[in-house]
């Protein structure tokens, strides 16, 4: 089979890998195209925590396991293929160049863990050295694979990771068995982790969930997901929300919807940038996000008794709880409070369309301006239910 072929089968099979776009300074860094066919570029944070465009490469569709959910499942009749590290080099070289781009580099199982995991890194090694790529690096390993290879692994990459997929060891069992979730994955993200602390692995780790192909709830997702944040040190952790494939032991399971993930992606910013506890924002008697409502729009809904808070005396954590501020909009607040008071809503028109939403939350002064917490509930109940299909930017 000729590289371009191989291309053809490798590169769209990558898109299951999640990467996102990134916000700088209140700017939406947009994602451009690959050359090769339905391949896009994601985007991921470097080192600098500066946005950029990344390539997404499979380079094996081979696979041993059996993971109910994959359309790279064993025994599943779709194209396969393998690369070399020299093809590996071949295809992405141009277009790394081309764009600019850093590379997120995965693979599935095609002999063992150690075997594929091995061709990942001998690639980045030829990245390395015979081409001089200094450019950004994502090697996603496989589970199960040993300290030494991940430690050569780190050695050599700006990110590592490995797919998490389930938010528990009970969860993991009753999909996949196969797969021991302590030892095959929370164990390796710990070297990881270390790895990190070491010094290695500038981007940090991250990991990724299939939401709902166990059946999981949010609060599950997030209680696990606060756990590898302070735990085991993960910068970020990514929600692709299951779809069921056809000739997998799960294609009858209904779909995720799409907002789901995104709703899970907002809350995962809530827990690393505004001071959220996973139990605020899922809790034992609301263990599901709303899909209608951001989280934290949620939880303020359901708390109106912090409600409302004076914008010219409230403390910046305080602030960051009101729904439409994030850290940009609190450090403007901030400013313009020491120009004078904040006496009614055009006084933060700097905010934008977020200001509308902010007034329903304050008092500019020790006056309210904003819609009452009943008009709003009555709102929120009309909303028509959301698209699966909607985007989650």
């Amino acid at each position: 089979m000729d590289l371009e072929r191989k291309l053809d089968i490798l590169a769209p099979a990558a898109g299951y890998e999640a990467c996102d776009t990134h916000s700088v300074a209140g700017r939406r860094y947009q994602s451009k195209k690959a050359a090769w066919s339905n391949a896009p570029l994601g985007t991921e944070a470097d080192a600098k925590g500066t946005p950029r465009p990344v390539l997404r490469l499979l380079m094996s569709a081979e696979c041993i396991h059996d993971c109910p959910y994959c359309p790279l499942q064993r025994g599943r009749d779709v194209p396969r293929a393998t690369l070399t590290p020299e093809e590996v080099a071949t295809a992405v070289m141009p277009q790394l160049r081309r764009y600019d781009a850093g590379l997120l580099l995965s693979t599935a199982v095609a002999d063992s863990a150690e075997q594929s995991a091995s061709g990942l890194v001998d690639s980045a090694v030829l990245l390395r050295t015979t081409h001089a790529y200094k450019g950004y690096l994502h090697l996603k390993l496989p589970p199960g694979v040993s300290h030494a290879l991940i430690e050569a692994a780190a050695r050599v990459s700006d990110r590592l990771s490995l797919n998490i997929e389930v938010p528990s060891a009970a969860h993991q069992a009753a999909i996949d068995p196969s797969r021991d979730w302590q030892r095959d994955v929370i164990a390796r993200l710990a070297w990881m982790r270390d790895f990190q602390q070491a010094g290695l692995l500038k981007a940090g780790i991250a990991t990724q969930f299939v939401v709902g192909a166990a059946g999981e709830d949010d609060k599950a997702l997030l209680d696990t997901t606060a756990w590898l944040h302070s735990e085991l040190g993960v910068r970020r952790v990514y929600y692709a929300a299951f779809q069921p494939i056809a000739g997998t032991p799960m294609a009858d399971q209904r779909a995720t919807p799409a907002v789901r993930g995104l709703r899970l992606t907002q809350a995962d910013w809530l827990l690393r940038h505004y001071g959220f506890t996973s139990g605020e924002i899922a809790g034992a008697d609301n263990p599901l996000l709303s899909l209608h409502n951001d989280p934290k729009l949620a939880w303020a809904l359901r708390n109106p008794q912090y409600f409302p808070v004076e914008i010219n005396t409230a403390p910046p954590e305080q602030l960051l709880r009101i729904p439409g501020l994030g850290p940009l909009g609190v450090k403007r607040i901030l400013r313009m409070r020491t120009l004078g008071k904040l006496r009614e809503p055009g006084h933060i028109s700097i905010l934008g369309a977020a200001s509308k939403r902010v007034a329903d939350f304050v008092l500019f002064d020790g006056k309210f301006y904003g819609t009452g917490q009943t008009m709003r509930a009555a709102r929120i109940a009309a909303l028509r239910p959301l698209a699966d299909q909607l985007s989650l930017w």
